[in-house]
């Protein structure tokens, strides 16, 4: 199941390598991922702050679902720091500058 899961969710099956290290770091990328998740997981199941549906959730949640709560939980994070960043005129100017740098050169309009 931990196979099909890597393949199915972190696209375990779906590498095409010559060299033999290139394999082997694509394999620790994966179990690290996993690892990371898990962390996840068990940081959530064991947060009493949170109410005894959600804990069980997160202890029901297989691979793919904890990619998704994660990816969730990261957007989460980046719309706050707009919001937080809009409440002020440097800030503002800030998340323009960073917006404008964050596309890559050949796609910039040149002004």
């Amino acid at each position: 199941m931990f196979f099909k899961e890597l393949k199915s969710t972190l696209g375990f099956g779906q590498y095409s390598f010559i060299d033999f290290r290139a394999v082997e770091a694509w394999v620790n990328l994966a179990i690290t991922t996993v690892l990371y998740l898990e962390h996840e997981r068990i940081t959530h199941m064991l947060d009493r702050r949170l109410s005894k549906d959600c804990r069980q959730w997160w202890q029901r949640q297989r691979l793919h679902g904890l990619c998704h709560a994660v990816r969730q939980a990261s957007e989460r994070e980046q719309l706050r720091y707009i919001e937080k960043r809009t409440k002020t005129s440097g800030g503002l100017k800030k998340l323009q500058r960073l917006l404008a740098a964050s596309i890559p050169q050949e796609y910039r309009i040149a002004v």
